[in-house]
């Protein structure tokens, strides 16, 4: 009787001991299956995010390569509380500026109330002054973090988040770089 009873109790063991080994494949199973979908997904996404790297870096390129023979049709002035600044757009050897100007290349020059001059370079805020194909404009753009950019006349808070600006002759635009200065520029037809 023992033996017959040992023989059943060994085989229901042994029944419930497959049975979990068939539960517990299972789960590990699924965990695979899901770990490969993740896997194969966040694969997918890398492979998308380079591609799109690849393309905003040939789209750069391209509008580098354009911009090179643009030429300016503007001067313009930048201010920064009671300094200015600018850029002519015919360069001292008589040549029409092509190209763009980085804002931290433009000397700024100012005057204490107490009548001592001093002149600086506004630090390093990743804009630039670009040349357009249309003469009666000039575009701002920022290498690094958006600015932000209005019209003369508008309050400091109506500014319009960007990374890209079109200036307009004659118009008065600030500029609210990174650092929350506020800068004013300016473009007009060259002389």
């Amino acid at each position: 009787m023992i033996s017959t009873f040992t023989m059943e109790a060994g085989l229901v063991i042994a029944a419930l001991m497959a049975v979990v080994g068939v539960v517990q494949w299972k789960r590990q199973s699924g965990r695979q299956q899901q770990e490969k979908y993740i896997l194969d997904y966040a694969g997918q996404v890398s492979e998308l995010e380079s591609q799109k790297r690849e393309e905003e870096r040939q789209q750069r390129q391209e509008e580098e390569k354009k911009q090179k023979d643009r030429l300016f049709g503007m001067d313009f002035m930048i201010t920064h509380g009671s300094a200015f600044g600018g850029c002519a757009a015919i360069c001292p050897d008589g040549r029409i500026r092509r190209d763009k100007v980085a804002l931290d290349n433009i000397l700024m020059y100012g005057k204490h109330p107490s009548g001592k001059e001093f002149t600086y370079y506004i630090e390093d805020q990743g804009l630039e002054i670009c040349a357009c194909d249309n003469p009666e404009e000039l575009t701002v753009i920022s290498k690094q973090q958006p600015f932000e950019i209005r019209e003369a006349g508008l309050s400091r808070g109506q500014g319009v988040p960007t990374k890209q600006a079109v200036i307009k002759q004659d118009v008065k635009y600030y500029i609210i770089l990174e650092s929350k200065h506020e800068i004013s520029i300016k473009a007009t037809k060259r002389c």
